[in-house]
């Protein structure tokens, strides 16, 4: 999958390791076909491969998660049935692992935030 972070973003840790992890996907949808959460809710976003997309999306323009963007990374089970089926070797915990640090180090911070003023 291509990505387009910026030099600045790839020099933290977390954001490399995620920006060669996504770099991987060739989005075939391997993965949905062993994914729990899209089999019983069959939407896309609700499978590791629109996940991806989700967290691409998140780290790269720097957005915060909307409650719906933190529901659907908060589904996954993490029984990583999807790293064994993908012929190119996604590290999807790592990834999954960031996606929800980022969205709890957001939610952290508003709260915290709207709790001083």
């Amino acid at each position: 999958m291509q990505t387009s972070f910026t030099d600045k973003q790839l020099q933290d840790k977390d954001n490399k390791t995620s920006e060669t992890i996504i770099r991987k996907c060739v989005h075939c949808g391997m993965c949905n076909a062993t994914c729990p959460t899209y089999q019983v809710n069959g939407e896309e976003l609700e499978g590791p491969r629109g996940r991806i997309y989700l967290i691409k999306d998140m780290l790269e323009n720097k957005k915060p998660a909307t409650k719906e963007i933190a529901k659907h990374i908060d589904s996954c089970l993490s029984c990583y049935s999807c790293m064994t089926t993908c012929p190119s070797g996604v590290n999807y915990m790592h990834l999954i692992d960031h996606g929800r640090n980022y969205v709890n180090h957001l939610v952290f911070y508003f709260q915290n935030l709207l709790e001083t003023h």
